[in-house]
């Protein structure tokens, strides 16, 4: 008789903490979802989700929830996405690929044009437009609403959080990590849509990245996009990143800007203007490349010293690698 009236309080105690725990994974589910995110309500967690954003693509990706995507757009051309299959362009992208694609959700930005928008909605797949930020502060809200959409209102914005905190730790400790008796100076060059010879101006996130490339920006104090080439050709930058040949072959034809040392000295970069737009794994990704051009692959010379310091230097800093 004992025994049976154990094992009848073993089995009221077994079903009590089965519904114990079962209450408690229902309770933790509703804190998780729905979410509401730029005006767009999710229900649950979307598993598969279409990204029709470059930008938006980068994130994702550096957040660690590229693993839920089924479909991006061809803008999206970043190598480490090139696994996830093409649905068509960020502005009109293929509305049957991306319904067969059993999508949950689509990340766009504001190019994706309305008829679209509206056949998604007809297709019961909910659409969240974001825009790239344009400055940290707004980065920071950005990272917390992917999050926020892709893993709740609990996991996923503080995802979003730490992995905002992450980048910015990451580029500081690039930064950090570059000879300090070393003086280096460089530009960032495009050419506008009119021909025009641009750089980055202050105020844009974009100015701000390149502050995080551990040399003194000669254009610092930019306020329009457009170069006064007299300025440039006075600053002499050591190095010079730009964004496709058409610029190198300007500087080049200029017989003014021909002789600066940058490109006589071979010490010029490639670094695509889209690249600025990409702001997640790429924003890492650039500022590694400026400090490993600029510290690592071109040896830094005596002229590049402060006065002080230069009798300092030594060829293992120069070619080793980074140096505190």
């Amino acid at each position: 008789m004992t025994k049976r009236v154990i094992s009848i309080l073993l089995c009221i105690l077994m079903i009590a903490a089965t519904t114990l725990s079962l209450c408690s994974c229902k309770g933790e589910e509703s804190n998780e979802y729905p979410v509401t995110v730029a005006g767009v309500t999710i229900e649950k967690e979307p598993q598969n989700i279409v990204v029709l954003s470059d930008c938006m693509a980068d994130i994702i990706s550096y957040m660690g929830y590229d693993v839920k995507m089924v479909g991006r757009s061809i803008e999206a051309d970043q190598e480490f996405l090139s696994v996830v299959p093409l649905v068509g362009t960020a502005s009109d992208p293929n509305v049957d690929t991306i319904i067969s694609s059993g999508t949950n959700l689509v990340i766009a930005d504001a190019t994706l044009s309305d008829s679209t928008k509206q056949s998604l909605s007809q297709a019961e797949i909910p659409v969240l437009s974001l825009s790239r930020a344009n400055s940290f502060e707004e980065l920071k809200t950005l990272y917390v609403n992917l999050g926020t959409a892709l893993g709740g209102n609990v996991t996923g914005k503080q995802q979003g959080s730490d992995s905002y905190d992450t980048l910015i730790k990451s580029m500081s400790d690039f930064k950090g990590a570059v000879p300090k008796n070393i003086v280096k100076t460089a530009c960032y060059l495009y050419l506008d849509e009119n021909g025009e010879l641009c750089t980055l101006t202050k105020g844009t996130i974009e100015h701000e990245l390149f502050s995080y490339c551990g040399a003194a920006n000669v254009f610092s104090n930019q306020e329009t996009p457009v170069v006064d080439l007299n300025q440039l050709k006075i600053s002499t930058p050591s190095f010079i990143f730009y964004d496709d040949e058409a610029v190198l072959e300007y500087l080049n034809n200029n017989s003014e800007l021909s002789t600066m040392g940058a490109l006589s000295n071979g010490k010029t970069y490639q670094l695509k203007k889209s690249d600025f737009d990409r702001q997640g794994t790429t924003y890492e990704e650039l500022i590694y490349r400026m400090i490993e051009f600029m510290f690592i692959t071109s040896e830094a010379t005596v002229d590049e010293a402060t006065p002080d310091d230069a009798e300092v230097q030594t060829e293992e800093e120069t070619s080793v690698g980074f140096v505190e």
